[in-house]
């Protein structure tokens, strides 16, 4: 485990310090400040950013990724479905037991206002993990992983990153929804690389080691 976190230094390394500083900032000021102060710093151009970008982390993500990486290496397409299913799964079991109350239901409850970026539908409902974050740490983290590029492992962590802080920004999650979720994906993603990576199982399946198009070829 060590060794596969060093090798993507560039990725768990900038994850570790936002998980790091995210949870101090929690034992300083509370959710409910923070999910404020990143709500409240808002423009513009972030509004219109945000408002686009947090849609990366629907579960549609999946479709683009696998279509991709079949074209690379079949097996990473399998890896990138598993990692996804098992994200997703986890993730939502959670979210749909708990049915917590999302940032709108509970400043409403506060009698707290905060900041509606025009054309963003506003949730009440399961809040705790964020889907959105869960499944583009997922799919990041595991893009990082087979990616043998330091800079692309970054530019993963840092896709992933912007989509959990867009669910702040748009009041539709607190910081504790993101953070959670973030351990989730970067947990089902490691796990998926170590069970195709190692599995003498799936490790007999040498076929799968191919392009799509080359699937069955010599």
């Amino acid at each position: 485990m060590y060794d596969l976190l060093k090798k993507n230094s560039a990725f768990f390394f900038p994850y570790l310090l936002f998980l790091l500083i995210a949870t101090s900032c929690l034992g300083l000021w509370g959710r409910n400040d923070i999910s404020l102060f990143i709500n409240g710093h808002n423009s513009s151009v972030t509004d219109f950013f945000f408002k686009y970008w947090t849609n990366v982390g629907l579960g549609y993500l999946i479709l683009p990724v696998a279509l991709i990486l079949a074209f690379i290496n079949f097996r990473f397409m399998i890896m990138s479905v598993v990692c996804f299913l098992i994200s997703f799964g986890i993730n939502d079991s959670i979210k749909f037991a708990l049915h917590a109350p999302r940032p709108a239901t509970v400043f409403e409850q506060l009698n707290q206002g905060f900041y509606h970026v025009p054309g963003v539908d506003i949730y009440s409902w399961d809040s705790f993990p964020s889907g959105h974050t869960a499944i583009s740490f997922a799919l990041f983290c595991l893009l990082a992983l087979i990616s043998n590029k330091g800079s692309a492992k970054f530019l993963f962590f840092l896709c992933a990153f912007l989509v959990g802080y867009s669910r702040i920004y748009l009041a539709e999650h607190f910081i504790t929804d993101v953070l959670a979720a973030s351990v989730i994906g970067v947990s089902s993603a490691i796990f998926t690389y170590i069970l195709f990576t190692q599995s003498k199982a799936i490790n007999k399946f040498a076929s799968i080691d191919k392009p799509l198009i080359r699937l069955g070829g010599k």
